[in-house]
């Protein structure tokens, strides 16, 4: 028997050298190898015969082996066997495979899962031996991450041995749940891995989402209680106004409100740790850059950190403009630091972790944190503490804040500027699409500031199985080019373009120069080009509600009239209705409400997470699920935590 903090070596099945793989990857218990979750599953458990097998479908089939041969082709081995039940024969076939003849013993019966092709053939089917507990055939298949190195029938049988043989673990929440009817840790960890049937997969993820929900509320409380009781921040005074006299605009008041709050913090030894949320467009820029202000006007230095280089050198242009007396400087992986003099505001993106010891900034200000990894949150704990603030334009429900972030105090700017016109938003069919190149056309000729964006989920083609229809941006820069050549500036944007590259077309863009950028969702991330007057999204139904609104909000930043055009081609009631919600509403916190409510068990648990990346099992969306994660949580006792994630969760929240 095995528990959840049993070394991976005492499980049968796992030698020296798969041992060693595992610990390169970090995975050491029982308990970090179940949390290796599947990707995506097979339904390998629809069992007919062979005269009922219908082609192109997924079914699994007990048949008797008759014959078996194999030859070489070129460089392929070619492996042929045949099989037969009651109703009729069937041919097999593998390709590179030698091992499926020594491992295949005629008269004998297997389980053989596959799909059956047009010339009546199962291609590369699994196969395993008659049993009433198989791994690979005959129930639904975990299908696991290829960057684990291991061969996933390799991985199937070592997890099918620890889920079989996993003891109960008695600190879960099993004991409170009892009157609940919800699966136990243990039985959870099973249905996840082998579940019994489609819907105990969720069911299993649901259980698991609680036991994670209520791991991070009890964390953030202790976390607040720690975070509470130091008094390690420099603490800065006020000597003059609140908002600089250089800010060329008037701000919001709920701009203002937020200030006052952030820099009452600063007056304080215990160091600030807060959330900063606003809708796109808001003006969060300023309000960090005000709090860098004031603290570098009491002689210390301030980091702002961006997840893009793009990013980052679109804070530090607007920086500098809005604060001209500070000493500004860019840091990110091409372009480094100079030396350490003065108070400074550093701008960049995480390659500023790396200076934290030496510089020793007042603040620490992450922008669009949650797109962050956990190891570059974590180095930011470093030997002395900062003042922390953390923005985001993702919008949170207020219950959110109060659970997953309970360790975090809380601003929000909840009113867009007074110049700002809600960005006309329309679906066209593609039918239309010359009619609206046409447009674009007419707009720049008739206004020489008029920028369209142009963007696409993928760089190129995707080789998925049902991706192949989705447009990629390379695909789509070189048919503008090709139609509008001669008439429009037309310039591609993504993450792998060379950085010399990218930053000409980034100068480009800024300077006026560009009529069309094509792009990926690289701009989603808080790129600020005023200019930018319409946005075209190419397969839209690729994209979740907050992702149309991110990219939605980087048109009509300047007061001009911005307009949303979608492409879909998805014909879905689901996704059309969601469709329609995005166009019916600008407003962030609706969208959030809308996603809410789209949302199934299905949806919410499946295997792409929404929301914020910690996150593992649950999402933010689930209002009901943190309720009485929060109701479970106050019955626990005061030193509880979970056997399972509390080593994990434990180092993803203390980065926050």
């Amino acid at each position: 028997m095995y528990k959840i903090g049993t070394p991976l070596g005492a499980v049968t099945g796992i030698g020296p050298a798969l041992l060693s793989i595992f610990h390169e990857k970090n995975i050491r218990t029982v308990g970090e190898l179940l949390l290796s979750v599947p990707n995506r599953y097979l339904d390998n458990s629809i069992r007919t015969t062979i005269a009922n097998l219908v082609p192109g479908e997924r079914a699994t089939i007990l048949a008797q082996v008759l014959k078996k041969s194999g030859f070489r082709k070129g460089k392929r081995s070619i492996t042929k066997v045949a099989v037969q039940d009651e109703t009729g024969s069937l041919q097999l076939m593998w390709f590179n495979a030698r091992f499926v003849q020594d491992a295949l013993q005629t008269e004998h019966e297997y389980f053989f899962s596959g799909v059956v092709g047009k010339n009546g053939v199962m291609i590369q089917p699994s196969f395993e031996r008659v049993s009433d507990n198989t791994i690979h055939t005959n129930r639904i298949v975990p299908i696991y991450s290829s960057t684990l190195g291991i061969m996933q029938g390799r991985l199937r049988r070592v997890l099918k041995e620890i889920v079989d043989n996993l003891e109960e673990t008695p600190d879960s929440l099993d004991a409170i749940l009892k009157e609940e009817n919800d699966l136990t840790l243990v039985a959870a960890c099973t249905e996840l891995h082998f579940p019994s049937e489609a819907e105990t997969a969720v069911t299993a993820r649901e259980r698991l989402a609680l036991e994670e929900l209520v791991e991070l509320i009890r964390i953030a409380k202790t976390k607040k209680e720690e975070w509470s009781e130091k008094k390690t921040a420099q603490a800065i005074s006020i000597n003059e106004e609140l908002i600089p006299a250089s800010i060329p605009f008037t701000l919001t008041a709920s701009q203002q409100a937020c200030c006052k709050e952030i820099v009452a913090d600063l007056t304080q030894t215990t160091p600030m740790n807060r959330l900063l949320t606003g809708d796109v467009g808001s003006g969060k820029t300023v309000v960090a850059g005000i709090a860098c202000y004031h603290m570098i006007k009491n002689g210390h230095s301030a980091f702002i950190i961006a997840p893009t280089q793009v990013l980052a050198a679109q804070h530090f242009q607007t920086l500098q403009n809005l604060f001209p007396d500070l000493n500004v400087e860019l840091v990110t992986s091409n372009k480094k630091a100079s030396s350490f003099i003065g108070p400074r505001l550093y701008v960049g993106t995480h390659s500023l972790n790396n200076l934290l010891d030496q510089v020793k900034p007042g603040i620490v200000i992450y922008d669009e944190q949650h797109r962050f990894g956990v190891g570059q949150r974590s180095k930011t704990t470093a030997d002395f503490e900062h003042h922390r603030l953390t923005m985001t334009a993702t919008p949170i429900p207020r219950s959110l804040t109060l659970t997953l972030f309970a360790d975090l105090s809380h601003s929000s700017i909840n009113e867009l500027p007074e110049n700002r016109l809600p960005t006309k938003t329309w679906t066209i069919p593609e039918r239309k699409r010359e009619k609206l190149y046409k447009w674009i056309d007419k707009q720049r000729a008739e206004n020489s500031n008029f920028l369209t964006l142009i963007v696409c989920p993928f760089i190129n083609k995707s080789k998925q199985e049902g991706a192949m229809h989705i447009v990629d941006a390379s695909s789509r820069f070189k048919e503008l080019k090709k139609e509008f050549g001669k008439k429009l500036k037309i310039a591609l944007l993504h993450s792998r373009l060379p950085v010399a590259e990218k930053e000409a077309t980034l100068d480009s863009l800024f300077a006026g120069e560009i009529d069309v950028l094509v792009s990926t969702p690289i701009i989603e991330v808080g790129v600020d080009i005023p200019q930018a007057s319409a946005i075209v999204i190419e397969s839209a139904q690729q994209y979740g509600l907050a992702s149309l609104h991110q990219l939605r909000g980087r048109v009509g930043r300047a007061g001009q009239q911005g307009y949303c055009y979608l492409f879909s081609q998805s014909n879905q009631p689901k996704t059309q209705k969601r469709l329609e919600q995005f166009i019916s509403t600008t407003d962030g916190k609706k969208l959030a409400e809308f996603d809410l409510n789209n949302r199934g068990a299905g949806d919410l648990f499946g295997l792409k997470q929404h929301g914020f990346s910690f996150l593992q099992f649950a999402s933010w969306t689930n209002f009901d699920l943190i309720t009485k994660a929060q109701r479970l949580e106050k019955m626990l006792p005061k030193n509880w935590h979970s056997p399972l994630l509390h080593r994990e969760q434990s180092q993803t929240i203390s980065a926050n």
